[in-house]
């Protein structure tokens, strides 16, 4: 643990630097900017469309002007605008665009920096978007750049066939319909590339960016962990019980051993951060959006961390392993089969995984007006499943 420690504050250093080198940059004109005033000027704009576009264009991006709308798209860590677009000769480019910047905040922007989120999203969308059987917004342009980066997208808001959640939906929770609706996307999903050797994943996406095994990432994860607790349990005493914190740091103490348990046996690509929040309906199909989090692991992660964090808990209760039966059942439908005892035993495993990921972000500062009580409404459902799927006993076996 001592080692993780260290090598994350490290790496916490090094970022500071980028940081600083970036607002050098900026005094220099020579960094890529951040804020939306800056970043949303014609002539800015249009040299980040024609330099960094997914796709070659035929004729180049010329604007005239960039209108910001009033559409607000909820976000912890980006600063998201939808913008009207005028341009000087018809490119057949969309008059529309979603785009995505870091937030204006330094922590963010340094912590965000230092977990690669942004970095890994971009990656996403510029090389690993058309390999999934599911629809993601469509990527005009992106770029990463130190502790920068951007994202043009299509604007959803214009598909008449998409539907968006909305905060409030996720904290009363989807219908039971749009769940099994999204089961069966993940099953789809993860039989896409089940079971490929280590060279054919590395060729999709790299070991390098992977959250709990690459290199620098596997020491962050495990001290985020270590270090979000004291906070985040001194802000939710009342949520968060000592017996549930004491597992907590039991599983810290192993982690070496549960990353290896974890991560065993044929891997799927995952999205990693898989709540309501990040679907959309698209007709009769299910979409999938902000892809920050993408690993290679066991499918049921995605199945557990979005059963836990979007469904009230006395309703999961009620269904939850129907829930994972049906999607053990798709997967088989979607060609790659398996097995019910064994996936439910790694289901009861991965909800540590929605509880850290909720502790973390309360321990860090992810507590505000906007996100709050969704925050934890969150903690109190992945508590309720540790607790309810026997999550002590699962460890005892592997510790």
């Amino acid at each position: 643990m001592v080692r993780s420690i260290a090598k994350t504050f490290a790496y916490a250093v090094q970022n500071s630097f980028v940081l600083a080198g970036d607002a050098i940059g900026d005094a220099l004109g020579a960094r890529m900017p951040y804020e939306d005033k800056k970043f949303l000027t014609p002539q800015h704009l249009s040299k980040m469309l024609n330099q960094f576009s997914v796709e070659p264009q035929a004729t180049p991006i010329s604007l005239t002007s960039v209108v910001p709308l009033d559409i607000r798209s909820t976000s912890s860590n980006c600063n998201n605008v939808v913008v009207q677009l005028d341009q000087k000769h018809p490119s057949g480019f969309p008059d529309q665009l979603f785009i995505k910047l870091p937030m204006p905040d330094i922590g963010t922007r340094w912590f965000f920096g230092v977990i690669q989120s942004w970095q890994i999203e971009s990656y996403f969308c510029r090389h690993v978007a058309h390999h999934v059987p599911l629809r993601t917004p469509k990527t005009y342009a992106t770029h990463s750049q130190g502790t920068r980066f951007f994202l043009a997208q299509e604007n959803l808001h214009l598909d008449p066939e998409v539907k968006l959640f909305t905060n409030v939906e996720m904290i009363k929770g989807p219908s039971l319909g749009i769940v099994y609706r999204c089961l069966d996307a993940f099953a789809q999903l993860h039989a896409c590339h089940y079971g490929l050797g280590e060279k054919e994943r590395e060729k999709i996406f790299p070991l390098e960016s992977h959250l709990f095994l690459g290199p620098k990432l596997r020491h962050v994860s495990r001290t985020l962990n270590q270090l979000g607790l004291a906070p985040c349990v001194k802000e939710c005493s009342d949520i968060i019980p000592p017996e549930v914190v004491e597992l907590y740091e039991k599983t810290l103490q192993n982690w070496d051993t549960l990353l290896a348990q974890w991560f065993s046996g044929p891997l799927s690509l995952l999205h990693g951060d898989s709540h309501i929040g990040n679907f959309f309906v698209s007709g009769d199909n299910m979409g999938m959006l902000d892809f920050q989090a993408v690993h290679w692991g066991k499918g049921i992660r995605d199945v557990q961390y979005f059963l836990i964090d979007s469904l009230p808990a006395d309703t999961l209760a009620a269904n939850e392993q129907d829930f994972v039966k049906y999607y053990v059942e798709r997967r088989a439908v979607y060609g790659e089969p398996i097995d019910f005892n064994e996936t439910w035993q790694d289901y009861r495993g991965f909800t540590y995984h929605t509880l850290m990921t909720i502790v973390v972000s309360i321990g860090f500062g992810a507590l505000n007006d906007e996100h709050g009580s969704y925050m934890k409404e969150v903690l109190r459902r992945a508590v309720a499943a540790v607790e309810r799927v026997d999550y002590a006993a699962w460890l005892e076996r592997y510790t």
